[in-house]
């Protein structure tokens, strides 16, 4: 009998103990479920944050590469082919050289040597015209430079040079397409002729100007242009 009591106490001890092992199981389930649960959260808050991140930089990219496209093109628009402004278009002189550098254009015509004076100021007036009309629509070009040589039988001179800045380009839409001469130069902010057609001008060519060899919208005088016209004499050697 007393054996029997204790087999009994023995087996009612060990399903104490299972129930308490259960229990603890139990007890323990939810709590491993949140922290499963909120480590699963805040690995995929990592990853949204990383592919937010990764995003933006894409739209970071896409955008400085639409920039840098913008501004090529914007460049490109704003540097005048003068080349293919006159290409095709009749009684105009070809072309020296152009050189366009920031906001000022500079272009300067060559002397065929067939031309008489009178043909050799329309071709300079008409192509004159057709690059400032054309540089006005330019927003980044605010002055402009033309000239024409001319072969002399000791060498070469611009006998004929403009140029134009902000508040005459704003007008030279009011020009004709084919001008006279006089009312291209003197709408220019400076003008110069040089001594071979001065000395060729009528009286009446020379009261046009006022007698003014040299002269221009801008009464200041223009020492760039002024020496730049100078170093357009080239002599023979």
């Amino acid at each position: 009998m007393h054996k029997r009591q204790i087999t009994m106490i023995i087996g009612i001890m060990a399903v104490a103990a299972l129930v308490a092992v259960f229990a603890i199981v139990f007890n323990s389930t939810p709590n491993e479920k949140e922290a499963v649960a909120a480590t699963s959260s805040q690995s995929s808050k990592t990853v949204d944050k990383k592919k937010q991140s990764t995003s933006q930089s894409s739209q970071k990219v896409a955008s400085k590469k639409n920039d840098a496209k913008s501004s090529s093109t914007t460049d490109v628009e704003k540097t005048l082919d003068v080349k293919k402004l006159l290409k095709g278009q009749s009684n105009v002189p070809d072309i020296a050289s152009v050189n366009q550098k920031g906001n000022e254009l500079t272009v300067v015509l060559a002397d065929d040597g067939t031309q008489s004076l009178n043909d050799f100021m329309k071709a300079y007036a008409k192509a004159t015209t057709l690059v400032l009309k054309s540089a006005k629509e330019q927003s980044k070009i605010s002055t402009v430079t033309v000239a024409r040589q001319v072969k002399l039988e000791d060498g070469l001179e611009y006998a004929v040079a403009g140029k134009w800045q902000k508040d005459q380009l704003t007008v030279v839409n009011k020009l004709a397409v084919d001008p006279a001469i006089k009312d291209v130069l003197l709408s220019a902010s400076h003008y110069s002729i040089g001594g071979s057609v001065w000395d060729a001008f009528s009286q009446q060519q020379k009261n046009d100007y006022q007698n003014h060899q040299q002269g221009g919208q801008v009464e200041a005088t223009d020492n760039g242009f002024n020496k730049w016209v100078q170093a357009g004499i080239e002599k023979n050697k």
